[in-house]
Parts: C-alpha cells; structure tokens; sequence
C-alpha cells in the first residue's frame, strides 16, 4: 500500500476504510462481515479509517474498538 504523508503525522495509507458501511449507514451487514472489513483492510495496508459517531450511533467505532482490540 502506498503511504503519503500528512502534515506531522505518521505515514497514511493511500486509501482509507470508510466508516459508513461498517456502522450500517448504506444498509445492513453483520457485526461479524464489519469486523472482518477492518481486518481485510489493515491486513492489505489500511492504516486511515472515517469514523464519526453519527455511523450508527458509534456502531463503527464499536466495529473497529472489537477488530484492533489489543492492539
């Protein structure tokens, strides 16, 4: 995965994983299927992922909190 910088940040992936789908904005999908998303991606590169509370009510940050847990 290609890495740009971003001001005094450390290097951010090319491509972000966009919150919304995994905090069910554009339609339903499994806790399970959204987990599995943020492993696919930080495992292809993703370092940069869009959250914002109002993805379901905090459901993408709970996605995301369960996927990197530990670490």
């Amino acid at each position: 995965m290609r890495q740009n910088s971003f001001g005094k940040l450390w290097p951010v992936s090319a491509l972000t994983l966009g919150g919304g789908g995994i905090g069910n904005v554009w339609g339903d999908t499994t806790f399970d299927e959204c987990v599995a998303t943020v492993h696919e991606a930080v495992a292809a590169g993703i370092n940069l992922i869009d959250l914002a509370p109002s993805y379901g009510d905090g459901r993408a940050e709970r996605v995301v909190g369960e996927a990197l847990g530990g670490r």
